[in-house]
């Protein structure tokens, strides 16, 4: 349970909601393939409401996917099987966005000012970090296998 909590204000830190972070602290934790509605909002300690919104939350950031199993009418979660850079891609989408909708008001501000300029970098920023997510991951899927097994041995030398 402490680890949960703690998932939980990670997830807050980060702008989440401190529900979102304790329901993907659970589903790391669970030794079972998949969760069921209930057992994580007995987990938990949670409302129906409060699961069922942290759930679409969850799933929209594409943290944890849902699955059901033969036979069963249940609802089930588990952590997202998308590759990792996935998850990332669809974030630094919403960089570009958010660049874009900052251009887009400085162009309607009648003078240049402090705040055009602020625009103008923070829209750029947005914009180039977006570029080196991108480079990253591409980075990332040619040399994954050597970077995981560096850091698994990495891991190890600690854990002994």
């Amino acid at each position: 349970m402490e680890y949960i909590e703690n998932t939980g204000l990670m997830f807050e830190a980060f702008g989440m909601t401190r529900m979102s972070g304790r329901f993907f602290g659970y589903l790391v934790v669970n030794d079972k393939d998949a969760a069921s509605f209930n057992d994580i909002k007995e987990a938990l300690n949670a409302s129906k409401g409060s699961i069922s919104g942290t759930s679409s939350q969850l799933l929209n950031a594409g943290l944890i996917e849902q699955v059901s199993l033969p036979g069963d009418r249940k609802t089930y979660y588990r952590l997202s099987k998308d590759r990792v850079g996935s998850i990332l891609k669809a974030r630094t989408k919403l960089f570009e966005q958010f660049a874009k909708t900052l251009v887009e008001g400085r162009s309607l501000k009648n003078r240049e000012d402090d705040v055009s300029e602020w625009l103008l970098e923070i829209s750029t920023f947005y914009s180039w970090i977006g570029d080196q997510i991108d480079e990253t991951l591409e980075e990332w899927e040619k040399n994954k296998k050597e970077i995981i097994k560096k850091k698994r041995s990495e891991y190890e030398k600690r854990e002994k």
